[in-house]
């Protein structure tokens, strides 16, 4: 789902179809340009020139429009991933190397999902919340990459899902860190602070893998000292 400003959805008229995807777009939308789901349903319906109660006809509530947003989001990670499996080599750490790309590019180009899919919100009852069963096709390919690799020998044999909560960690907190746009070592700063998406996807796993570098071996690949001469 793209988002689009409010503006160009704003009219009267709509399609049964047509008025449920301009409030989800637009939601997107105002979720980005106000940093959370920061909006009532009445300022929606506003937004797209319709009346209140025909917002209502869609979505019983915010909660339920934000679940559907939800949903969308985990489908489109989901899609982020088999596209960037389907540009990987067969090897299984190079699947997995791709999940944290398919990750961090989703990140990047969809920051309103990305809020509103990782961030606890106050209406929300964690008993009643439906993102685990919207989480579970990208989760089941991680875990599924995972054992990919335990069964080539190159990783423990451990749980499966409980090393996939350790593994997105590390991806996760880059792409937090990018899409609230920090700036660790300020503009203009040409060293670089954080590893690429490749290093953090390979120092995540290097604590797992039954062959893993020595520790020169890493300071080098890794972390190498700049040059003084330069």
């Amino acid at each position: 789902m793209k988002t689009a400003p409010p503006g160009n959805l704003r009219k009267k008229g709509y399609h049964h179809n047509d008025l449920r995807n301009a409030l989800l777009t637009t939601a997107l939308d105002l979720i980005v340009r106000r940093g959370g789901p920061n909006f009532s349903m009445r300022e929606l319906a506003s937004a797209l020139g319709v009346t209140h109660t025909s917002v209502y006809r869609h979505f019983s509530d915010k909660a339920a429009l934000l679940d559907a947003l939800t949903a969308e989001g985990f489908r489109t990670l989901a899609a982020y991933q088999d596209e960037e499996l389907n540009k990987a080599l067969s090897d299984p750490l190079e699947r997995f190397n791709a999940l944290g790309f398919a990750y961090l590019r989703f990140a990047r180009e969809n920051k309103g999902f990305f809020s509103l899919m990782f961030t606890a919100r106050e209406d929300e009852d964690p008993e009643q919340s439906s993102r685990t069963r919207h989480n579970e096709k990208a989760l089941s390919t991680l875990v599924g990459t995972i054992v990919e690799c335990q069964r080539a020998g190159l990783i423990v044999d451990g749980d499966p899902v409980r090393i996939a909560g350790y593994i997105v960690l590390a991806p996760h907190g880059l792409a937090a860190y990018e899409t609230q746009g920090h700036e660790p070592l300020g503009k203009g700063n040409d060293v670089a602070f954080f590893p690429d998406m490749k290093a953090v996807n390979e120092l995540s796993i290097m604590p797992l893998l039954v062959n893993p570098p020595t520790p020169q071996e890493v300071a080098k690949r890794y972390f190498k000292r700049p040059d003084p001469a330069i």
